[in-house]
């Protein structure tokens, strides 16, 4: 049935000017919308719905914009200890590589000279134990003066301390002590360095070539080496949302690459200094990235679900209009036949309910179901 027909038969519709009578409220110090009566019957047999503004405490989120990184407890610089040439390289940029997994083959000079000191420790100190053994043995016949007997001693305590000076140098540029602790006379002397990879993770980067002289400049990086699992996202939060950001709140990051890509993660860093140009506080938070799609340097919308909480106010969408014409409005029931179009600001919408930010409070009773009748007749009878 046509509207105009229904509202014909329906309705009486009484349209006033609302100029602060009949206890109508007051828009800014302007003239209120105008007023729409009705018959009764329509609230009482649920063709016009009146309901409460809902109101519930939900909790704040505070969204931004933000940059991901490195994880830098997860992220390596590789150097060479040793000064030497690179005769063999295993590893290149984007292979996957494991904690102890050879990188580069490089033939050093210094690793030759730590070998040769190595071996000659282990057959000094074997001397060295034999005689302090004899020593005892003769000091207990009293075959041997004292002062021999303390010689042999400290020569066997020198020995044991030029072996593990010797063997902890090797142990540090990499040496198995596998390959230490044999048999003396299965050493040899190496001078082949295995540079290996310090970490697991991806090689993000790789800066030495074949046959290329490393390990002379102390910052000289050969490669970089990241775990891509997770990364660092440093987002920018004004001041006035500050006091709502905690360390271990959850945040939500999207990229444009991937929009209906969610990663989540957590606050694990608040800044203590306020940036001068921008008034913001850079927070990081440690973001899961098992799939590896959020990429280092990428640009993110960053979404901090904080513990704070306020009190939100919904309404039915069914009880809005005018949001493709301009400001949108409800009608607001004065009582069960009077209702006044109210102007109101929204926020975001949900399960067919729409947030109010403005224009109305939580005592506040709104028509729903069968506004659009209203709307007809405030549309009928425009205000003169």
């Amino acid at each position: 049935m046509h509207v105009a027909y229904r509202l014909g038969v329906l309705l009486t519709v009484v349209v006033l000017g609302c100029h602060g009578t009949d206890g109508l409220p007051n828009m800014g110090g302007e003239a209120a919308s105008n007023e729409v009566r009705i018959n009764p019957g329509l609230v009482a047999s649920g063709q016009i719905r009146i309901e409460p503004v809902a109101a519930r405490a939900e909790a704040l989120s505070v969204r931004t914009s933000g940059k991901a990184g490195f994880d830098e407890e997860h992220l390596s610089y590789v150097s060479s200890p040793l000064v030497g040439r690179v005769t063999d390289i295993r590893a290149r940029p984007g292979e996957t590589v494991t904690q102890g997994q050879t990188l580069v083959v490089i033939d050093s000079p210094d690793l030759g000279v730590a070998s040769s000191e190595f071996i000659k420790a282990r057959a000094d100190l074997m001397l060295a134990d034999r005689s302090y053994t004899l020593a005892q043995q003769l000091l207990k016949a009293k075959a041997v003066a004292r002062k021999e007997f303390q010689k042999a001693e400290d020569d066997f305590v020198k020995a044991q301390a030029d072996l593990r000076r010797t063997r902890e140098r090797l142990l540090s540029l990499g040496v198995p002590a596998a390959d230490l602790d044999g048999a003396l006379d299965t050493l040899h002397v190496r001078s082949q360095f295995n540079l290996s990879a310090p970490i697991n993770g991806t090689v993000v980067e790789r800066t030495v070539t074949l046959g290329q002289m490393v390990g002379g400049d102390p910052a000289q990086r050969l490669y970089v080496i990241a775990d891509l699992n997770t990364l660092w996202v440093t987002a920018d939060i004004y001041e006035k949302d500050l006091p709502s950001i905690h360390p271990g709140d959850e945040v939500s990051v999207r990229t444009a690459a991937w929009p209906e890509d969610e990663l989540t993660g957590r606050i694990d860093y608040v800044g203590n200094t306020v940036d001068p140009n921008s008034r913001t506080v850079k927070v990081r938070a440690t973001v899961d990235n098992a799939r590896q799609r959020l990429k280092p340097g990428m640009f993110v919308t960053a979404t901090v679900h904080t513990s704070s909480s306020a009190t939100v106010l919904t309404i039915p969408l069914a009880a809005v209009h005018g949001e493709g014409s301009g400001q949108p409005y409800v009608f607001s029931a004065l009582d069960d036949t009077r209702f006044t179009r109210r102007p109101v600001t929204l926020g975001a919408e949900a399960n067919g309910r729409v947030a109010v930010v403005a224009g109305l409070s939580a005592t506040d009773r709104i028509a729903t179901e069968g506004s659009i009748l209203l709307k007809a007749a405030a549309d009928q009878h425009p205000s003169s």
